[in-house]
């Protein structure tokens, strides 16, 4: 007698666990509602488009397009700055949903360079990621590389 009654003590305990652990797979997710437009990781690339300079002779502005683990478009401010055979950038991206701020780094010989994300704001404010870029001319500007966030 005593046996079956620990049996049935030790059945029921198990199918309240499985009917415990099975429950967390309903619980919505409080993120689920605030899904970001871009992907926790994955390749990115960014390209600048209509830009010019402002007066000042060091500041570019214009327009960006993101596509891949981020998809959207806005605007951007890019001031610079040459130090010898380098040129250092701050590219300010603004998109609808918050801002991206990178750090670009670029060899004046061979228009290449490479790029870090510094930080952001909005649904960006995680977002961490770098990678490659080229500079085929003077006005334009393509990032590829890597973001992951939240």
């Amino acid at each position: 007698m005593k046996r079956s009654i620990v049996s049935i003590s030790v059945f029921a305990t198990c199918i309240m666990a499985l009917f415990i652990i099975s429950s967390f797979n309903t619980i919505p997710s409080s993120t689920a509602s605030n899904a970001p437009t871009f992907l926790n990781g994955g390749a990115v690339n960014f390209s600048s488009s209509g830009s010019s300079v402002e007066a000042d002779g060091t500041t570019y502005v214009g327009n960006v397009t993101a596509t891949g683990a981020i998809d959207a478009q806005g605007t951007y401010v890019m001031p610079t700055e040459v130090i010898g055979s380098a040129l250092h950038c701050t590219f300010i991206l603004k998109f609808p949903n918050g801002t991206i701020t990178i750090r670009m780094n670029c060899n004046l010989v061979t228009f290449k360079g490479v790029w870090k994300v510094l930080g952001g704001t909005g649904i960006y404010q995680n977002l961490k990621g770098g990678g490659s870029l080229i500079m085929p001319d003077d006005l334009e500007e393509y990032l590829f590389g890597t973001v992951r966030g939240i």
